[in-house]
């Protein structure tokens, strides 16, 4: 079992290795150019939160920024935020505004932002912090504001990947279809789950779309 991860972002039990980890590995990053499917992502909810009136985003977990910069070139005002300060610097570096933060533990008054995004970032919170994870997501989102999160899944696991290749290893968390559909949302209700037909990461996972607003 394989991920390719575009980002960085956890709870605390596991934020110092992740940011090592990932902190090593800026440059490979920083010269991948995203696939299609993520792109389409970014675009269709860009256009969702502009429909709905909305124009501060809010980034979890921005690795080293390509996604951030696509969701800004959409005419929004986008915040990204990751916990490795090299990802950080390289998210900068494309025009974006960037700060290092846990999204267990935002640095952002209540009620501040539109919306948020964070492609296969919330695979690196362990199920039992995933709940406050949520729930501090949710507090620094206006009334009606969507959360699109999008993780790997279709099986269950916790923990390094057998054939993890960074150091120190990271975590991930995954969940089969029919958990990450029961997942325990607070601050948010759910408005969709689909599966994406993607096996980049393996043939046993597939990317997990989970679209929420906060309540």
């Amino acid at each position: 079992m394989s991920a390719n991860v575009d980002s960085v972002q956890t709870s605390s039990s596991h934020s110092e290795a992740l940011r090592r980890a990932y902190d090593a590995d800026v440059e490979r990053r920083g010269a991948m150019t995203p696939d299609e499917w993520r792109t389409d992502l970014i675009d269709e909810f860009a256009v969702a939160v502009r429909t709905s009136g909305g124009r501060s985003v809010l980034e979890l977990g921005c690795g080293t920024g390509q996604l951030a910069q696509r969701m800004a070139s959409h005419d929004l005002d986008i915040v990204a935020t990751d916990l490795s300060p090299g990802n950080v610097q390289r998210t900068r570096e494309r025009g974006v505004n960037a700060q290092i933060a846990d999204f267990a533990d935002l640095p952002f008054p209540d009620d501040t932002f539109d919306a948020a995004f964070g492609i296969n970032s919330l695979i690196h919170a362990a199920p039992e912090e995933l709940p406050a994870v949520l729930a501090e997501i949710s507090r620094v989102l206006r009334p009606g504001g969507r959360l699109l999160m999008v993780v790997w899944g279709g099986v269950d696991h916790q923990g390094p990947l057998d054939d993890e290749w960074l150091d120190p290893p990271r975590y991930f968390s995954f969940y089969t279809d029919e958990a990450a559909l029961a997942l325990d949302t607070p601050g948010f209700r759910r408005i969709s789950f689909e599966t994406l037909d993607v096996t980049e990461a393996g043939d046993d996972i597939h990317p997990q779309v989970i679209t929420l607003e906060a309540i």
